[in-house]
Formats: C-alpha cells, structure tokens, sequence
C-alpha cells in the first residue's frame, strides 16, 4: 500500500500537522474562525484607549512642543528679560462641556555650562483645564495677556482660549493641522491640533 504524501504548511509542530492533507480551502477553513476572532479581541482591547475621555465629550486634542534654546534671541534671554533657555511640552484635551485635561512638562536647559544662561532642571504640569472659543481680535484686545503662537493662525478666525493649570491663557487654533514657527536657529514651536 502506496504512503498518501503530506505536505507541511508553515515549517511544522501541531498546527502543520493538523492543516497537512485537507488542501488550501481546508486550511482556510481551520484559520479563518481563528483569525476573527483575533480581530475582534484585537478591537476588544484597545477600545478603552482609543476612547479616552469620550464621557466628557472630547472636541479636540491639542499637543504642543515649545524649544527656546538660543540665548541670543530675546525671549531666551536670562530672566527677567526672557523665560531662559529651555521648553514646554503639553498635551490638551478640550471637552465639549467646557472642561478639559492636560498634561506636560516644562525644562530649563543649561548653555555655556553651570552657571552660564538659562538652568537646568524640569518639573511636570498636569490637571483640569477650563476654555472657550474666542477671535483674533479678542486676542490682540488682551494686550498680551493672552499667548498666540506666531504662525498658529485660524484660517477661519476661531480659537480655543485654554486657561492652563499653571493660570495662563493660551490661543490654539480650533482648525485641525499642524502650526510652526522657527524665527531663529534654536527656537522652535510645534502645535498639532486633531479632531
């Protein structure tokens, strides 16, 4: 009596043996139940992530990444004439009810070594946050009490006025997209808006 041939799908163990022999269509049979229901697991487990803050009815997230690293230029200046050498990095999410969550961190960067402009050391921001929606002209009214990254326009003159938890009241446009500004080496502004 003639030995039927096996043929061995994926270089073998328990799995190849099983498949061996019931041709593509059965071995598409056998994977098939399994590989939906690794999907749907799949989908199962990241929905509380990828529903962060969905009870509060999120409208948008905000990240910012803020880099003054250029002594030279005058908002990098040593205190009081500037904020020093060093950045901000926030991540905002606006909530439809007015509210909202952020957190980030805020680093003083060392140049021309100890004791030299700017210092060193970092500390974290993190809690509630209260906004509205305001207009360039309401910000430019403020008389600089309100911050509005240069290059962070609203093409359709609509902004979230974000009072942060450390008190200060910034502009971010409410059109989702990607602001920058670089007026200098060494300075830099990053703001991502998403919906």
């Amino acid at each position: 009596m003639a030995k039927a041939k096996s043929r061995r799908i994926w270089g073998g163990g328990a799995l190849a043996d099983r498949i061996s022999g019931v041709g593509a269509f059965g071995a598409l049979r056998l994977l098939l139940p399994a590989a939906i229901l690794a999907a749907s697991g799949l989908g199962i487990g990241t929905s509380s992530a990828l529903a962060y803050g969905s009870a509060d009815n999120p409208l948008a997230q905000i990240t910012v990444s803020a880099n003054c690293d250029n002594p030279a230029f005058p908002l990098c200046a040593s205190p009081p004439n500037g904020v020093g050498t060093g950045g901000i990095w926030y991540w905002i999410e606006v909530d439809g009810n007015f509210t909202g969550d952020m957190t980030g961190a805020a680093c003083g960067h060392t140049t021309g070594g100890i004791g030299g402009p700017g210092g060193a050391g970092a500390g974290s921001i993190a809690g509630p946050v209260v906004w509205s929606y305001t207009s360039l002209a309401a910000i430019q009214a403020a008389n600089g009490a309100i911050t509005l990254i240069p290059g962070a326009t609203d093409p359709n003159d609509h902004y979230y006025l974000v009072t942060l938890t450390i008190g200060e009241q910034w502009a971010f446009p409410t059109t989702p997209g990607h602001y920058s500004f670089q007026p200098v080496a060494g300075v830099t502004v990053q703001i991502n808006i998403a919906t």
